[in-house]
């Protein structure tokens, strides 16, 4: 408990997690106009250079699909420019967006959703990791407004801001734990999470991380924003003359290190914050 009487462990409620899909809005309730319009300006930046580049192909992606059997609803989603398509949702306003500017539901649009493009797997990348800095910027206002909650000015300020250590690991991961202060530690998960993502690719000879024919495992996989970037310019443009044996292998072993990333992630967040808002003695045995 606070001294205000609060705890600082107990949530921020639904109207602050519906907010956050609105780049920059909450950052706008905290009075912070040039970071919100900052926050709103560079996640639908970041998507829509990379839409350029995949237009319809983000339908083909949803997790469910507009053409699948039985599916008004989801096409009448769609059309009102809302494809249930991760990461990119967690943006909402520029996916619904480029979703609107290019939606057709015939048969010839439907040709297009499976048409590759060339440069989708860079445009893939982009257009998801618009969705992650959207979340990074909400995790961003969520400190700040937990602290104007339970503390305000009379709180020290933490050891590194808890959303720019979490983004930093998935860039790279354990590199914010090292800007938390905990160097060792950051070595160790990043060495784990980058070895394990390695080996999917040697098993998978590159093949493991690949949007358009593994979507859903690669929402997990991209939760190593550093691995699926090297995947998106490197390894996924290369051409399949046969299948591997182990690719399959490959695949799970990307995705596992993309999990074990958002431990991570979530991990350096956590160091952050408790510089703050410290476990209680009995909380930190349980």
């Amino acid at each position: 408990m606070t001294h205000r009487g609060g705890n600082p462990h107990r949530g921020l409620g639904w109207g602050p997690f519906l907010l956050g899909f609105v780049p920059g809005l909450l950052q706008w309730q905290l009075g912070q106009k040039p970071r919100a319009v900052l926050a709103f300006a560079s996640c639908t930046v970041v998507f829509f250079v990379g839409w350029v580049l995949v237009r319809e192909r983000l339908f083909y992606w949803a997790l469910l699909t507009p053409d699948a059997a039985g599916s008004g609803l989801l096409r009448t989603l769609a059309g009102c420019g809302l494809p249930i398509t991760l990461p990119e949702l967690l943006n909402l306003p520029a996916n619904a967006l480029g979703a609107l500017l290019c939606w057709d539901g015939s048969p010839t649009g439907e040709r297009l959703w499976r048409l590759p493009r060339d440069l989708e797997h860079l445009g893939g990348f982009l257009t998801g990791a618009s969705g992650m800095l959207a979340a990074f910027w909400s995790a961003a206002a969520h400190w700040q407004l937990r602290r104007r909650r339970d503390g305000g000015a009379d709180l020290p300020p933490p050891v590194a801001d808890p959303a720019l250590c979490a983004g930093l690991s998935w860039l790279v991961p354990g590199l914010g734990h090292a800007r938390a202060g905990q160097r060792d530690k950051g070595v160790l998960l990043g060495v784990a999470v980058a070895a394990v993502f390695a080996l999917g690719l040697l098993f998978s000879h590159g093949h493991a991380v690949d949007r358009a024919t593994y979507s859903v495992w690669w929402i997990a996989q991209n939760l190593f924003g550093g691995g699926s970037l090297f995947a998106a310019l490197v390894t996924g443009p290369m051409r399949m003359v046969g299948e591997p044996p182990d690719l399959q292998l490959g695949v799970v072993l990307c995705t596992v290190a993309g999990l074990m990333n958002l431990v991570v992630m979530v991990d350096a967040y956590t160091v952050a914050e408790r510089s703050v808002f410290p476990l209680r003695p009995q909380e930190a045995v349980a």
